[in-house]
């Protein structure tokens, strides 16, 4: 009997040490939560304003008591303004200078939570207008020969230094072979075989030019340097990628790399390759930018040339055109491709349109063949005979 009482004394005591150190650890000041006052910070929240030349801008806060400084962190919405702060108690922001003829704005952001942020707004001046010192065409049109029907927007590529110039509008005056070219507001367009130089003349006081030679060449396909691709799909991965990445390939702008060992890369509807699913019924296409209107009568399909196993090719597309990426004419549909060439060169009714769509419609799987999760196709263009 002495020995029951013993062990139940002994188990009591047991008990009480553990509700202890339970309620020792409950209580811990680890589990406390802080409570945040509204007035977390004393700080001026006045805009800075600044002028083109830039600045080091400061500003002195304190916070308040039981709020950490150390947890403070700021963020500047903008590449131009350098926010930090200093000891816990500055804020220091570094404005470059700008080169911008407009006023430009940003906001500095201090953050210790969501519900706690204080923003100062930045207001940097506009740069004085510059006299232009330099133009440069783009890189794409230089030393090499052009496809006749093909449209480049100078407007948008021309390069005009400094940046800060205040008057950045360009007259052109061709020279040299009739007929080659034409410029109208600013859109060069390609039209017959030949030779002809291109001046482009400041029309302020600089009285800066810049030259270069085009040559047409009527057999060659359009050049695609200033071309940009996407696909209908972004696929679950790690990365949301629009294309199945395969290696060092398998990306929309390999369609536009002139080489056949590169390809863009789909996963077939219904199938899973390398982690990306394309959903079963999912109509697979891509979109090219070509950046002007283009008339053109014929497309290049290339076939990835590393690998011959057709059921990796695409066997026929529909093929639409836009003029805003939104709304797509049909320019023909149903286009059968050879899957046991290459190269495939195929005529199509003239048309003339920016965007150009090419939507994939028949495939190894859709005629019995159900090998391979991946389409494929290497590369694309346009061009006018």
């Amino acid at each position: 009997m002495k020995d029951v009482k013993t062990n139940a004394k002994n188990i009591t005591l047991h008990l009480l040490l553990l509700l202890g150190i339970f309620s020792t650890i409950g209580c811990s000041d680890d589990d406390k939560t802080t409570v945040i006052p509204e007035d977390w910070i004393q700080i001026s929240s006045e805009a800075f304003s600044t002028t083109y030349k830039g600045s080091i801008l400061e500003r002195d806060f304190v916070v308040s008591k039981g709020v950490k400084s150390s947890h403070i962190y700021i963020i500047s919405q903008a590449e131009w303004c350098l926010a930090s702060i200093e000891n816990g108690s500055k804020v220091n922001i570094e404005i470059k200078e700008s080169a911008v003829i407009e006023e430009r704005k940003t906001t500095v952001i201090l953050i210790y939570d969501e519900q706690h942020q204080v923003s100062i707004p930045i207001t940097q001046g506009a740069a004085p207008a510059a006299l232009v010192k330099e133009i440069k065409f783009p890189t794409e049109l230089l030393g090499q020969p052009l496809g006749a029907g093909q449209t480049f927007d100078l407007n948008s590529v021309m390069q005009i230094l400094p940046e800060n110039a205040g008057n950045k509008v360009l007259n052109y005056n061709i020279t040299g072979d009739e007929g080659v070219i034409s410029i109208t507001d600013g859109i060069l367009k390609t039209l017959s075989a030949g030779s002809a130089t291109i001046t482009a003349a400041a029309t302020d006081a600089s009285e800066i030019t810049a030259d270069i030679t085009i040559t047409v060449n009527n057999s060659l396909p359009f050049k695609r340097d200033l071309w940009t691709i996407d696909t209908s799909i972004r696929y679950e991965n790690a990365d949301k990628t629009n294309y199945v990445p395969d290696n060092t390939t398998g990306l929309p702008e390999h369609l536009l790399d002139e080489a056949t060992t590169t390809y863009l890369s789909l996963a077939k509807p219904g199938k899973t390759v390398n982690g990306c699913n394309t959903p079963e019924g999912h109509e697979l296409y891509f979109v090219v930018d070509t950046k002007a209107e283009q008339t053109f009568n014929y497309f290049i399909w290339s076939h990835r040339s590393s690998n011959s196993m057709t059921y990796l090719r695409i066997w026929g597309i529909s093929i639409y055109g836009s003029h805003d990426g939104e709304n797509f004419d049909v320019i023909q549909e149903s286009v059968p491709i050879d899957y046991s060439t290459i190269e495939n060169k195929i005529a199509i009714p003239e048309s003339t349109y920016r965007y150009i769509k090419a939507k994939l419609v028949d495939w190894s799987d859709l005629n019995g063949i159900t090998s391979g999760s991946s389409l494929q196709v290497a590369e694309f263009n346009l061009g006018k005979e």
